[in-house]
């Protein structure tokens, strides 16, 4: 019985360093997939945006 408890606790411990890696990888994604989002996001708006302007057929100033 003593070897069962030895290796169930190796089989836990091994769980949980799984577990804390699936973990990063799931955040890491999160963290890559929001920056390119934000990177889109600043470039957009960054751009100037053209505005027509409000004189459209008018004839010119002189």
């Amino acid at each position: 019985m003593f070897h069962n408890e030895i290796m169930y606790s190796v089989m836990q411990e091994r769980v949980r360093e799984r577990q804390a890696e699936a973990r990063a990888a799931r955040n890491a994604v999160r963290v890559r997939r929001a920056r390119a989002f934000w990177d889109e996001r600043l470039q957009q708006v960054s751009r100037p945006v053209r505005r027509p302007s409000r004189r459209r057929g008018a004839a010119p100033a002189g």
